[in-house]
């Protein structure tokens, strides 16, 4: 390393990530004494290098509780890219910009989608038990239409790493993704060069809202709503849009459209056409139940989650492991 600036540089930046909280770091303790040992580094690097020796045996232990980590190659200029089952393994000279080692770019349709995915990795983190010291973080960008696929593409052409999940809006399983998604289709689901991109099985994010959060938003509104929400399977509901609900007469005509039995093979033996298998539960129904998880604590938000929501603990997983850094900067 002491040969080449470059990596000097590099390793540089990692640490200083590091140091001030925006990544989590680990390296065998052996061969981090070995750099503390060959004198390259001093002052705050040379503290930083101190605490991770310190902590690369608890460190350790926590790396298969997330879905990757970034193996950071030393030997080439080349990433090579995601390697099964979970590493991103990245060149060294990706990370000679110091801007490589800022937050990872969280990419959204709005910006309350991406406080949900958030509020769910803390959950991940208190079921893992390290809560009380890592968080998760991004930069946040957001925006509808063309303006999501212009910040992706954008932040790509940076070099930074792209988290992006997106809404299909379908609302039928044979539909395709529509509107904001349909733009992203020259790009590879999953693991792409400096991205993750997923888009939503279900219609948007009020799907994934998990049920007794749900429950305990909709039971403060007058009349049915929440007794019909109730009534949902989660089948049913992966595909219901829950801004403007869905009636039986609309549901049938959306099999209609897509030639496929989807929803008449959930109804009830007998039904009125025009009312209501879900309720419309407004354009800010995702909002308030944000403001619902805000306002509780991520271990009371832990226990109102169930198997019903697993795909929205799924997705959360893969945000934290994204997002994770220690709470506690090194001073």
């Amino acid at each position: 390393m002491a040969a080449d600036p470059d990596k000097i540089q590099a390793f540089s930046n990692i640490l200083m990530a590091f140091g001030e909280g925006k990544h989590v770091l680990w390296m065998p303790s052996k061969k981090v004494l070995e750099i503390i040992e060959s004198g390259e580094f001093s002052g705050r690097n040379l503290k930083i290098l101190h605490e991770l020796k310190d902590s690369a045996r608890l460190t350790k232990s926590i790396l298969n509780e997330f879905d990757f980590f970034i193996d950071v190659d030393f030997t080439t200029r080349s990433s090579t890219g995601f390697v099964e089952p979970n590493r991103l393994v990245l060149s060294y000279f990706h990370f000679v910009d110091s801007a490589s080692v800022q937050l990872p770019i969280f990419v959204a349709e709005n910006l309350s989608d991406i406080d949900f995915y958030i509020l769910g990795s803390k959950v991940h983190l208190r079921e893992k038990k390290l809560l009380s010291a890592y968080d998760v973080s991004f930069r946040h960008i957001a925006g509808g239409g063309n303006t999501t696929i212009t910040s992706f593409r954008y932040n790509l052409l940076r070099n930074e790493l792209v988290l992006c999940v997106l809404d299909s809006d379908k609302k039928h399983p044979a539909a395709g993704v529509q509107t904001t998604a349909a733009r992203f289709s020259k790009y590879p689901l999953g693991w792409g060069v400096n991205y993750w991109l997923h888009i939503l099985e279900c219609t948007e994010a009020e799907n994934l809202v998990p049920w007794k959060v749900a429950e305990a938003v909709l039971s403060e509104i007058p009349g049915t709503v929440c007794q019909k929400f109730l009534q949902l399977t989660p089948e049913i509901r992966r595909y219901v849009d829950h801004k403007e609900g869905l009636t039986y007469s609309n549901a049938l005509d959306a099999d209609a459209q897509h030639g496929a039995e989807f929803w008449a093979a959930h109804f009830p033996a007998v039904f009125e056409p025009e009312s209501w298998i879900c309720e419309p539960l407004g354009a800010r129904f995702l909002e308030k139940c944000i403001e619902f998880m805000s306002g509780i604590t991520i271990h009371k938000l832990a226990e109102m989650i169930d198997d019903r929501d697993m795909p929205y603990v799924n997705l959360c997983r893969m945000v934290a492991s994204w997002g994770v850094g220690p709470k506690r900067a090194i001073r």
